[in-house]
């Protein structure tokens, strides 16, 4: 029997572990694409991804955010993935031409937030669970249409229970992205494809914070 409790604990540890994040900080240094696009009148997200290269080992991090209001606008449903993913999930040589393939199971356990909140929007009652699982496939390819350089940026964004804070020095141009989000089709003139010089980003759940 002790053996049976033993083995029990070891098998739920990680879904323990995982449900105990609520502190995730990343890093990028490299290629980089973002996307905000609405998918139809009662739903939108935004996503950011890019990599951090060392002269050891080359990561991911991923940054995607959800809104979805009910038909008669009672509630409005919030999704927050952040955290980091393999390498292998965002490629690409040049930061003109990226692709992201990525699967919910890919998030590192240890440094990644994945849930869904309900904003009950008659009493305002906040209810958090697990977020989704599925897939994200993007392609990004720029098209010149502007370019722009970030010297020095703070942002603080407080999405639902989530608060994220960046520090970005980076070059990006307009892409277009086209792929699917959670089988959801979507196109986008106004992607955007670049280098992170420096993108230091922090996401806490409330009430844990970020420096």
């Amino acid at each position: 029997m002790k053996r049976l409790f033993v083995l029990i604990a070891l098998v739920l540890l990680p879904v323990a572990m995982v449900a105990q994040v609520t502190h995730v900080n990343l890093s990028q240094n490299d290629a980089s694409a973002s996307v905000s696009v609405s998918t139809s009148s009662l739903s939108s997200f935004s996503l950011q991804v890019g990599r951090n290269v060392t002269k050891t080992s080359s990561t991911a991090s991923i940054n995607f955010s959800s809104f979805t209001f009910a038909a008669d606008f009672s509630s409005l449903t919030i999704v927050n993935i952040i955290g980091a993913i393999p390498a292998a999930d965002f490629t690409g040589t040049t930061a003109s031409n990226l692709a992201l393939n990525f699967n919910t199971t890919d998030l590192d356990p240890m440094n990644s937030i994945n849930q869904t909140c309900t904003l009950d929007l008659v009493t305002f009652n906040f209810t958090c669970g697990a977020g989704p699982t599925g897939t994200i496939s993007l392609t990004f390819t720029a098209n010149n249409g502007q370019r722009t350089q970030i010297l020095a940026e703070e942002t603080v964004v407080t999405v639902g229970n989530l608060t994220t804070r960046q520090h970005v020095r980076s070059d990006n141009g307009t892409a277009n992205a086209t792929g699917t989000v959670f089988g959801t089709s979507v196109s986008s003139t106004n992607a955007l494809v670049g280098t992170d010089r420096t993108r230091t980003i922090c996401s806490a759940i409330a009430p844990d914070t970020c420096p």
